[in-house]
């Protein structure tokens, strides 16, 4: 039996937004603002031959003021068909193997959720807010 490696999760990949969350707050001009952003991926499920996790993008603007934002993105990274004869993702320590991989498990959520919060943040004649398309190193990796 075949230990599990990136390398296997050349197969389907399910991703779709699950929800964003834009708040537009009071501005105080003139305040010099710092906006950071916090990533979270949370296993929600593991199959045999699949992970599933739900990633998050929130951007923290310190001190509090201007908007917060926040979006979530649902992500399913299966085993390709081409490795039949493999350990059950049931058997390994999902959450460690997760937090190693993270940047190759995740990109194509954070690229997207790069995407919608920059667009967003433009809506209605607003500066665009760009964020890395990969998780950032402090992501927390949890299990549901």
């Amino acid at each position: 039996m075949e230990q599990i490696n990136i390398q296997m999760f050349n197969g389907r990949t399910d991703a779709r937004l699950v929800k964003v969350r834009y708040d537009v707050l009071p501005i105080t001009l003139g305040q010099a603002v710092n906006i950071t952003n916090e990533d979270s991926i949370e296993i929600t499920r593991v199959d045999d031959r699949a992970i599933t996790m739900e990633v998050t993008r929130k951007l923290v603007v310190n001190p509090k003021s201007l908007f917060e934002i926040s979006a979530t993105c649902f992500l399913r990274r299966t085993i390709g068909d081409n490795f039949k004869d493999v350990q059950s993702l049931k058997e390994i320590d999902a959450k460690a193997f997760v937090e190693q991989y993270k940047n190759e498990l995740t990109n194509v959520a954070f690229i997207n959720l790069s995407h919608i919060i920059a667009n967003t943040t433009a809506s209605f004649g607003g500066t665009p807010i760009l964020t890395p398309p990969a998780p950032a190193m402090n992501a927390t990796v949890t299990i549901k």
